[in-house]
């Protein structure tokens, strides 16, 4: 019988294209990978890969065992569910993915919750940007994922997924010295997310919107720096309230720094965070608790 977890690694490399974009996504050495479909072809008796150049592909033979893995795993993960609807306690584990400031802000209050309330299941929890938390979910490695998106750069997802709202999280704007004019923000040193990631995007159309390009100094994805720096009056940062909102925060002189955005685009100063799951997921009574427990956790921030 063919291994489940080396199909998974045709599938994956069928998406990403590269072995060494499974290694990303996965978190195992191409090396790794690539032993591990060796072994499969030889389970199979045919090639499932052919070299182009620096790259490989999959056959017509790869092709077809990647588009059939995740039947099985749908089957597997059904048989899963059954039995879970069948025990008279709701156990199991939930693999859950989400961003840091939403995981700092909530993950150890639905850690707690989850165990009272359930105490035999098993929560297992993964710090991964949005992306990547989404190609968990995509990939079956995770069965819970938050994302967040910003106003106008949504999020591709899978058609075999479903997002539920979680909350709106209001971003404010602030500037390391008093500044008299929209123009005077090209001057100061700004700190952005890293280049390519969707709230680097958004910030920029904010700046060019408003008037200006931002002289981005400091580029980081940890949104707890953004706050040193800005905290310090060393950078301009757009920071949201899941952040500011921080006990630590509430004792620093952060709000001397804020900055009231020019009225015309300040209605989109915010950030919608998301719980994306594949359909039928929480058909699992575990993962319906987990759910649960964040829809409330999130509703009363």
């Amino acid at each position: 019988m063919l291994d489940v977890r080396k199909l998974s690694l045709l599938r994956e490399l069928e998406r990403h294209g590269s072995l060494v974009g499974v290694s990303r996504a996965l978190g195992i050495s191409s090396s790794a990978i690539s032993q591990q479909l060796t072994k499969l072809e030889s389970e199979v008796g045919m090639p499932l890969l052919e070299r182009i150049g620096r790259n490989v592909q999959l056959t017509p033979a790869g092709q077809l065992l990647a588009r059939r893995v995740g039947q099985v795993e749908e089957i597997l993960e059904d048989a899963e569910a059954d039995l879970e609807l069948r025990r008279s306690r709701v156990q199991g584990v939930v693999r859950f993915a989400a961003f840091s400031t939403f995981a700092i802000r909530y993950v150890p209050e639905l850690l707690r919750r989850m165990r009272e309330t359930h105490p035999d299941v098993v929560v297992e929890f993964a710090h991964v940007e949005p992306t990547e938390a989404l190609e968990a979910v995509a990939g079956r490695r995770a069965d819970i994922a938050v994302t967040d998106e910003y106003p106008g750069i949504p999020r591709a997802t899978d058609t075999q997924m479903t997002s539920t709202f979680l909350l709106r999280d209001a971003i404010s704007v602030y500037v390391p010295s008093e500044v008299a004019s929209v123009t005077e923000l090209a001057e100061l040193p700004w700190m952005l997310e890293p280049i390519g990631s969707g709230a680097r995007v958004w910030a920029e159309r904010m700046c060019h919107g408003a008037g200006f390009s931002p002289r981005v100094l400091f580029e980081s994805p940890d949104l707890r720096l953004h706050y040193d720096l800005a905290a310090e009056g060393l950078a301009a940062v757009f920071l949201p309230d899941m952040v500011a909102q921080d006990e630590r925060i509430r004792a620093s002189n952060l709000a001397d720094y804020r900055f009231e955005w020019p009225a015309d685009t300040s209605g989109d100063l915010y950030r919608d965070v998301f719980a994306v799951m594949r359909r039928g997921g929480d058909r699992r009574p575990a993962v319906a608790a987990f759910m649960a427990h964040m829809k409330d956790v999130t509703a009363f921030g």
